[in-house]
């Protein structure tokens, strides 16, 4: 991380000044602006954004490009400084530039309805940060008992394209404050699992940091203490660090864990208000099944979206058991208006189209480009529920679907829950210019784009077909309120019922349906599952809760299902040359939650197909062997 810092002098500060916070803001509100903060001019360019592109830690504060040229103001509330000289003011930012001439940023102070002074301005020749600025602040406002500063940006607002903002902090620093910023360990993670703490410290006070311990302890037990050493932080660097220790934890649920940095520089930090986080994990007792969400933001209108078809597509073919990806259209005759209106608060960070979130998780905003790697790094993720959508029926006379989206949770969840549906169609086309798909990649001067390099500027109608079409959204796009109680208890089923009528121009053959577990707090989707039901008159595919556990396995593995009523039931298991290596005849089962064992001694290590045949229908299972 590249950091600017600026120098200063700490003298002729009172001893009661000395070590003080005045304000410090983090945004973790939500709100903006913050209590106590106002703006001035564009106002509906200041949003939170659920990212850390600052440095800090999501959410963080942004300015979003706008076509005037203006003066806008974020301006902090009204601080008593009466009987300072100066004071300090540090700041994480971070400027993305869009073209020149780019708009001049910078941080001004007033006191009263006075005038702005500059303290600090830049016209960036090129991106700026992430960074953490440290401003000693000497003007004429200092001292008066309704200072206040402000963060602005002046010129052709357009040429730019975001201002990040975080980690706030108007104060007098001590002589040693090293402050514990971050702390990491998995939400989740299976029994016996190993697991690495990370976090982050940053230094606030004046000294140089050059030692540090870091300790934590497992629900009140005994402290675990590593030192970190030959270090050389000036005011406001940070420092990344990760325990050398792996964490294994065998007993389910949820563990407490107090971290703290002590003996700071060999001796006592004289802050210890912000040496301590507390993280929880939660230990669950098998790995779900689970698949990744994909959000993808398209039009036909625009050019660059076709690579988002050449991706979406890629994903699909590569990943086809875990890869779940949707494609919400704007302004074409594609368009679910719901959907479309939240895609800009779904992908954190949005800059247009294309572009996409993967399972609403981490602040990031994905090119379709970059799906592969969001894919690989949230499906290692555990999930603490299972997801599945079951009692589906559909009546043709009123194009009535109805069905359940189900869900077991694996451990305790204090925040809230809540379920999600969405619809989604494959194979969509139409007539008319607006079916028609732009395309930038023609000619190949973008370089090669799954075929498209050879396709016109404007391919025609007649020649696209549309997949992974979002259709609907239930309920609500941040999924539906109170679908599951708070808390959730572990070793609990819930489940909430939906019913929609589809649309008489849908191809119902077509037609997928997704359920999704969601995260209230985060944002973030836990777990989601893909149901292709193909609607006829009076047959469609039920659902049965269908799960493996621990998979992978090396000695037994639960198969365990659950049917609505009493049914006839088949098992077989495939390699992936499709040869059956284990068979249990039909028996009958009982309506109700069923298991059956499987023997890993029968079994050599590799990947497997688990075919559960119900009264006719297939139900399938990857599990993998690992001696």
């Amino acid at each position: 991380m590249r950091k600017i810092y600026a120098l200063f002098l700490l003298l002729g500060l009172s001893l009661a000044s000395f070590g003080q916070t005045y304000l410090s803001e983090d945004f973790s509100s939500g709100i903006m602006p913050p209590a106590g903060w106002t703006i001035d001019n564009l106002a509906n360019q200041w949003s939170i954004s659920n990212t850390n592109s600052a440095g800090g830690v999501s959410p963080e504060g942004m300015f979003t490009y706008i076509s005037q040229t203006a003066t806008t103001r974020l301006i902090s509330p009204s601080v008593d400084l009466t009987g300072l000289t100066q004071v300090t003011l540090m700041f994480s930012h971070y400027y993305n530039v869009y073209t020149s001439p780019v708009p001049m940023i910078g941080v001004a102070t007033r006191h009263g309805s006075g005038g702005w002074t500059s303290v600090w301005e830049v016209t960036p020749t090129g991106n700026v940060g992430p960074e953490t600025k440290v401003l000693t602040i000497m003007s004429t406002d200092v001292g008066h008992s309704d200072f206040q500063f402000c963060f602005y940006l002046q010129g052709n607002l357009y040429n730019m394209n975001y201002w990040y903002l975080d980690d706030i902090l108007l104060y007098n620093p001590s002589a040693t404050d090293l402050s514990l910023t971050l702390a990491q360990l998995p939400q989740y993670s299976l029994i016996g699992d190993t697991n690495l703490l990370t976090g982050k410290v940053k230094n606030l006070g004046t000294n140089p940091i050059t030692s540090f311990d870091v300790s934590f302890a497992i629900d009140g037990g005994s402290p675990q203490v590593h030192s970190f050493t030959g270090l050389n932080l000036a005011i406001g660097d940070s420092y990344d660090f990760s325990d050398p220790d792996q964490l294994i934890f065998n007993t389910l649920g949820n563990h407490s864990i107090p971290v703290k940095i002590q003996n700071v520089n060999g001796g006592t930090d004289d802050n210890p208000a912000n040496d301590t986080l507390s993280r929880v994990i939660g230990i669950v007792p098998y790995r779900p099944d689970k698949k990744v969400f994909c959000e993808e933001a398209t039009g036909t209108w625009c050019g660059w979206c076709v690579r988002g078809i050449c991706y979406m597509n890629y994903m699909e073919e590569t990943y086809p058991d875990t890869w779940i990806g949707v494609a919400v259209h704007n302004t074409d005759p594609m368009v679910d208006p719901p959907y479309d209106a939240a895609i800009p608060n779904i992908i954190p960070d949005f800059q247009g189209y294309p572009s996409g979130t993967i399972d609403r998780a981490g602040g990031i905003s994905w090119d379709p480009e970059d799906f592969e790697q969001g894919y690989l790094q949230n499906i290692k993720i555990i999930s603490p529920a299972t997801i599945s959508v079951v009692n589906f029926t559909y009546d043709p006379g009123t194009r009535t679907a109805d069905f359940d989206v189900q869900s077991d949770i694996l451990v305790d969840i204090s925040h809230e829950l809540r379920f999600c549906a969405v619809i989604s169609e494959d194979s969509v086309w139409g007539r008319g210019t607006t079916w028609a798909q732009h395309n930038y990649y023609a000619g190949g001067g973008y370089g090669p784009m799954c075929g498209f390099e050879s396709l016109p500027g404007v391919i025609a109608d007649s020649l696209m077909h549309y997949d992974h079409v979002a259709r609907a959204i239930l309920d609500t796009p941040y999924g539906t309120a109170g679908s599951i109680p708070s808390p959730a208890l572990g070793g609990s089923t819930y489940s909430h019922h939906y019913t929609v009528t589809l649309d008489a121009s849908w191809n119902y053959a077509k037609l997928h349906f997704y359920g999704i577990i969601l995260d209230n707090v985060t944002g973030e989707i836990l777990n989601s599952t893909n149901e292709l039901i193909a609607l006829g008159a009076k047959t469609q595919k039920q659902d049965i809760s269908l799960a493996v556990y621990p998979n992978p396995f090396s000695s037994d593995a639960t198969l365990a299902f659950t049917l609505k009523k009493q049914q006839n039931v088949e098992l077989k298991v495939l390699d992936l040359l499709g040869n059956v290596v284990y068979q249990e005849n039909q028996r009958t089962y009982p309506a109700g939650e069923n298991k059956i064992i499987l023997h890993g001694n029968l079994f050599n290590n590799g990947m497997y197909i688990a075919e559960l045949l119900v009264d006719g229908q297939i139900h399938t299972r990857k599990i993998s062997v690992i001696k």
